[in-house]
Parts: structure tokens; sequence; C-alpha cells
């Protein structure tokens, strides 16, 4: 979804699709640890507004069974004379088979040629009845023309309501280390995924989220 991020210059339409051995999101298996099939369609203004869509395959916990995962985002991003970019904008995410796990988010972002950050803010994370904030900086860094390295590193905090396994604040950490290499429309990445709580503020059950090496193939149009 950040590719909307680096192409606000002109106005043009892009687009994912992925295969994935195991769908994480900021650490946490959406697939309970098993493959998954994706896809990004983005659309760049050249006014500076995007607006996209990702849908993936997912699989929370039982009793949820297999279903779909739908996040819908848009925002507004300029570049300053310094070459710094910064954005500000949200997104909503919905999922077919556990509807009590939608919620929205607002962010603000920014970016230089290889690094970018941003800030979340969702006031029902995965349905809670609590508020969340989630900071990320993402790296990628070449090391020739085709061979890059990619890294990421998040911090989430969230509370949970009463009742729940958790009852006060608490602060995880999420982090993603790897190598992709281009071939020409092609890009085929792995990376190590990790996160200090296999849990981590989801209200899911079944398989927890060890730490794992993700394997990805992603076509490009």
């Amino acid at each position: 979804m950040l590719a909307a991020f680096w192409n606000c210059a002109n106005g043009q339409v892009s687009g994912t699709l992925s295969a994935i051995s195991d769908y994480r999101y900021r650490g946490i298996t959406l697939s309970d640890r098993k493959p998954a099939a994706q896809m990004t369609v983005v659309y760049d203004d050249s006014t500076g507004w995007y607006l996209g869509a990702f849908a993936s395959t997912a699989r929370l916990a039982p009793p949820a069974d297999a279903h779909v995962q739908g996040v819908a985002f848009g925002g507004y991003a300029f570049r300053m004379p310094s070459g710094l970019s910064l954005e500000a904008g949200g997104d909503y995410a919905t999922f077919a088979a556990a509807g009590r796990d939608d919620y929205g988010e607002v962010f603000l972002g920014a970016a230089s040629e290889s690094v970018s950050a941003r800030v979340y803010y969702a006031p029902r994370y995965f349905g809670l009845r609590s508020n969340a904030v989630y900071g990320e900086l993402n790296a990628l860094l070449p090391i020739n023309d085709r061979v890059h390295l990619l890294a990421h590193f998040g911090m989430l905090r969230t509370a949970y309501p009463a009742g729940y396994q958790h009852t006060t604040a608490r602060m995880f950490v999420d982090g993603r280390i790897g190598l992709g290499v281009d071939f020409s429309r092609l890009r085929l990445e792995i990376a190590w995924v990790g996160t200090n709580d296999a849990y981590a503020a989801y209200p899911l059950t079944g398989a927890s989220s060890p730490n794992t090496v993700v394997l990805s193939l992603t076509r490009s149009f």
C-alpha cells in the first residue's frame, strides 16, 4: 500500500499481484501461518491525491474459515523542494467472515528516496473498544541494479477492554529484514519477520505468530 506514496507526480493506475508463504500484518499472521494471495490497485492523481484498494485471502482463526480481507485507502501526498515527501490519509479494513474485526485508521507520513515513516491512529483497533497508535519505519536500500535490502520496524500501543486477556495498555514491537530481487516486472523477496509477542494486540484465537521467514513473489502491472 506504500506504492502510492512514491509516485504522486503523475496521474496513473498501477497495481500488484502477489503470492506469499504467510500473510504477516505488523508481525502477526492473518493467514493462520498458511500461504495467501494478494492484489493491490492504486490510482495516483497528478495533483497529489491517491486512492487504492488491497485484497488478500485471510484466515483469522477458528471459527472463521478461509475468507477475504479488503482494505480501501486514500490520501494526499506532496513533495517539498528538499525532495522530502509528506502525506496524510486514511484506510478502512474489513473482513468478509469476521466483521467484528473491521476497523478504520488515519495516518501521517514522510518519505525520502529510500526511507519512509508513518504514524497511524485507530479508535477501534480490530474491533476492540479501545484506541491504538502504530508507528513504522521502512527502508529499501539498493545493493545493485536488481538486488535491494529491505527493513521494517514498527511499534504498536493499544489497550484492552475489561474481560480481555490483557486489561492495560501495552507496547508491542515487530520487525522485518530481508532481500528482494527484481526481474523486470517480477519481484522475489525473502524476509525474516519477528515480534516480541506471539499474540500481539489482536483479538484472535488459534495459531500464534512465532518469528519466521516469509517468501513472496510479486508481479506489477
